[in-house]
């Protein structure tokens, strides 16, 4: 099936622990910075890391560096994908421009694929709250891995840096949702794929998780379950857009004038 896709939420960054949601782009906490320095002391395949690819936000960038610094001092740069961005609107899911992040994080970092209105959470934007534009950049956020891993060894890994809400949209994984947690990513945590037809024409580029990786979990097999109890799993992070949806018709909604 090909190349290894190790998925990873970021690590633990200021808003995690303050509940500060206002704060634009937060960064990693010290907590964070030793829970990616603890994936890269475990991380059993820094060798075959043939791509490092990232949302732009800090927290993520940061993740990617400290985690697999070998590959990235080795002259892997982290490509910086904007569809692997955060779902939300506020500060804390809002990142800098291009400009910003290349002062911040060169020579360590591709920002080719930015443009300036990656961060823009306006009206009209690509990546605002809405399931229809979640999943279409989430399909897109696959295609574009799995172009690389088309390119790569077949023993190759490609590591993903993103968010916990939105790696169940890229994987289309939705085992252990509630009400409660609207992920099962924990800080600085792996799961792995692999794509289901690396070189077919599969226009949705299907993700499949590993059979060891579905183990270390602790969680049931999404694959495995029926399709009622994926739809109903999936309904969990449907329900945290459509409320993020709402937040952003709060803040962007015109002030009413008094009575």
């Amino acid at each position: 099936m090909g190349p290894v896709i190790d998925v990873v939420r970021h690590a633990q960054s200021t808003h995690n622990t303050t509940g500060n949601v206002w704060v634009r782009d937060p960064n990693l906490t010290p907590e964070g910075e030793k829970e990616a320095s603890r994936l890269r002391r475990s991380y059993p395949h820094m060798e075959r890391i043939s791509h490092i690819v990232s949302s732009p936000m800090q927290r993520a960038v940061r993740t990617a560096l400290i985690a697999f610094e070998p590959a990235v001092l080795e002259g892997k740069k982290v490509v910086l994908l904007p569809e692997l961005q955060e779902t939300g609107v506020r500060p804390s899911d809002t990142g800098h421009p291009p400009e910003v992040i290349e002062r911040t994080f060169e020579p360590y970092v591709d920002t080719s694929l930015l443009d300036r209105d990656w961060c823009s959470k306006v009206q009209g934007s690509k990546y605002l709250p809405d399931m229809a534009l979640v999943e279409a950049r989430a399909r897109e956020a696959r295609v574009f891995i799995r172009e690389l891993a088309q390119k790569a060894p077949d023993d190759a890994h490609i590591i993903v840096v993103s968010h916990g809400g939105f790696l169940h949209f890229l994987t289309e994984e939705y085992s252990g949702l509630s009400e409660e947690y609207f992920t099962t990513y924990g800080n600085a945590s792996m799961r792995s794929f692999q794509f289901a037809d690396l070189h077919g024409k599969d226009p949705d580029a299907k993700l499949i998780e590993t059979e060891e990786s579905c183990e270390l979990s602790g969680w049931p097999c999404f694959i495995d379950m029926s399709d009622d109890e994926k739809e109903l799993l999936k309904t969990y992070a449907v329900a945290r857009v459509n409320w993020q949806m709402k937040d952003f018709e709060r803040m962007t909604r015109p002030n009413q004038p008094p009575v």
